[in-house]
């Protein structure tokens, strides 16, 4: 059978694999069956002795095995070498990155009691699929408030978290978008913020899309101030935010879409510490 999801506005189709956790978590995206699909997934579970891809290794990193495919696709194994000689999991994508496949080994040899394989696949290979539509994945606390978005990034254990949580608790109707990995997507000049279900530990999404009105990077501080960044500094913190392609093609299209944002959206720095006048000073980005 398969399932229908519209993610950072692409609709995505896919087989299913999923455990509860993982359906769940999905179903706040679902979306009407259509032949008009932006990408789509192909699932292979249970594979004993995964072949290795044809294409040509470019590097490998963390155990996983990149490959330039001879249609001009891309693909990546990946290897557990105390559990296996054999690949554990396996992608291979079109060259536009619409058609995906996926093969995974069996659940019993990496000991698995729940298989989230193929849900967090899905996320993995979003982030480059992305890429030639103008999106991309930021890791940050996002939130959606009176029609307009807003993007909060740091390092973990700054307090972008608690900060949004902050603007719930002070400011009425306001939906945290994602907590951890929010899709942001440029529609023509203006960016948009999506919610999706990949959102870090605490698990806080929203099927929201939302003109992003700023992104801010937090610095704790006693004192709350926001100062607009320059646009170099902005390029340089959002690229520390984003996962960077390993395959030189997908790491050129991830550079176009870090420059667009850029140029189409006001970056802030937010000192502040973590009270009602935090909220209120990076209300301003509104």
């Amino acid at each position: 059978m398969s399932l229908f999801y519209k993610l950072g506005g692409l609709t995505i189709k896919t087989d299913d694999f999923f455990d509860d956790y993982a359906k769940h978590h999905l179903s706040f995206y679902e979306t009407a069956k259509t032949d008009d699909v932006d990408v789509s997934y192909h699932i292979h579970t249970n594979c004993e002795h995964i072949t290795p891809p044809s294409g040509m290794l470019i590097t490998e990193v963390n155990s996983r095995q990149w490959f330039m495919m001879p249609d001009g696709g891309y693909a990546f194994v990946d290897y557990d070498r105390t559990l296996s000689d054999d690949i554990i999991n396996m992608v291979v994508c079109a060259p536009d990155l619409k058609k995906v496949e996926a093969w995974f080994c069996p659940s019993s040899v990496m000991n698995l009691a729940a298989d989230r394989r193929p849900y967090y696949m899905i996320h993995e290979v979003l982030r480059y699929a992305l890429l030639p539509a103008g999106g991309t994945i930021i890791h940050a606390s996002s939130l959606a408030s009176d029609g307009k978005g807003l993007l909060f990034s740091a390092p973990s254990g700054t307090g972008k978290s608690t900060h949004t949580r902050l603007w719930t608790k002070y400011v009425p109707g306001t939906k945290i978008v994602n907590d951890d990995m929010p899709i942001v997507r440029m529609q023509g000049n203006t960016p948009y913020l999506y919610g999706a279900p990949w959102s870090g530990k605490n698990t806080i999404h929203e099927n929201v899309a939302v003109p992003l009105s700023a992104i801010i990077f937090i610095e704790r501080s006693t004192n709350c101030e926001l100062i607009p960044m320059d646009k170099m500094d902005a390029v340089w913190e959002l690229i520390k935010a984003i996962r960077k392609p390993v395959v030189p093609a997908l790491a050129e299209k991830n550079l176009d879409v870090v420059s667009r944002i850029v140029e189409n959206t006001p970056f802030y720095r937010l000192r502040c510490d973590m009270s009602e006048e935090a909220v209120k000073t990076s209300m301003q980005a509104l």
